[in-house]
């Protein structure tokens, strides 16, 4: 069992954390599966390669930024960066129910702002599904807002995803 009063360490992601990454990808499409463009089973079906290939991305030298927390040995939060569009986004985010409520998110998304804005992005921008809630306000929490643009969900495309944007300042700031 992990000591809920130690802080997790917050880290880029490692090729080797493949079988962590995996665990925690797992435990939160099962967790809140409107959070994800990918299903359970989808993940389930994925091998070892496709695992260590998405980790490699998220790692140094990779094209992205992936964050992972740890517990101890247990990785216990996740957050993506890319860039596209002329803007830095948010993907993939995940914090364990144990977790949750401490301060994990706002450090995961600092560390993605602060890569996306090393990159020259103006904004930080995710999709939420209209039905999450809780990540909704969690984003509000820390500075996101709704742009108003509305998506069709991919995975039921009768349901929307919001657009939500963090105003990163401009490239030099």
């Amino acid at each position: 069992m992990t000591d809920l009063a130690e802080r997790p360490v917050v880290r880029r992601v490692r090729p080797p954390d493949w079988p962590a990454l995996r665990g925690l990808r797992l435990e939160a499409l099962a967790d809140t599966p409107i959070a994800f463009v990918e299903t359970l089973e989808q993940a389930r079906a994925l091998d070892d390669a496709g695992w260590q290939g998405r980790a490699a991305r998220g790692a140094d030298g990779g094209d992205c930024c992936q964050l992972l927390a740890f517990a101890g040995e247990r990785a216990v939060a996740t957050a993506v960066t890319f860039v596209e569009g002329g803007a830095g986004w948010l993907a993939a985010v995940y914090v364990s129910p144990a977790w949750r409520g401490r301060g994990l998110l706002a450090e995961m998304l600092a560390g993605c702002a602060a890569w996306a804005g090393g990159r020259g992005q103006p904004h930080l921008r995710l999709e939420v599904h209209e039905d999450n809630v809780r990540a909704r306000a969690a984003y509000a929490r820390l500075g996101f807002v709704d742009t108003g643009v509305r998506r069709p969900y991919p995975l039921d495309r009768a349901r929307q995803e919001h657009l939500l944007q963090l105003d990163l300042g401009s490239p030099g700031e």
